[in-house]
């Protein structure tokens, strides 16, 4: 498996995935997150409240692809206004390059995440489920949203958490 940063996980590390910040029906033609996902209607604002409501300023957030749509002032504004030190796994919906959020405070990771734990536990992180998956690997993905766990005879198992 291929990675291209590292990143150490602590107990002051937040993992997130799929915030789709700014996919509203204003934004889309399309039917929006709120309602694919069930969201709350002021989901946005929501987020953001909590977000900030919990992070630190020191503490870091993983967060696992997908966090906004949009043009780059949308990058900037969530930039700015989120606490903590933001790790951004490249999602299908992120499309600003790691120059640009480097400017912006974000280092951008292209594709996934590999973390070892006191040397036992071996974590992957990434936006899309890694299939197949090596063995004694767990891969903590987003991407699927709030979909049920696979069925049996999957390509995902119990080593994929979404």
């Amino acid at each position: 498996m291929v990675t291209d940063n590292t990143l150490e996980i602590t107990n002051d590390t937040w993992i997130i995935s799929d915030t789709h910040f700014f996919h509203t029906p204003v934004r889309l033609r399309r039917e929006n997150i709120g309602r694919y996902c069930s969201r709350p209607e002021n989901w946005q604002e929501l987020i953001i409240k909590n977000w900030n409501n919990l992070v630190s300023p020191d503490e870091t957030i993983l967060h696992l692809g997908d966090f906004a749509l949009g043009n780059k002032s949308n990058f900037d504004l969530l930039s700015g206004m989120l606490r903590g030190r933001l790790f951004l796994i490249q999602g299908n919906h992120d499309r600003i390059s790691k120059s640009y959020c480097e400017t912006r405070g974000v280092t951008l990771i292209k594709n996934s995440l590999l973390v070892e734990v006191e040397n036992q536990t071996k974590l992957i992180f990434s936006h899309r489920p890694i299939v197949p998956l090596e063995d004694g690997w767990i891969n903590l993905h987003g991407h699927i949203h709030n979909v049920p766990p696979p069925p049996e005879g999957s390509n995902l198992g119990p080593n994929h958490i979404n």
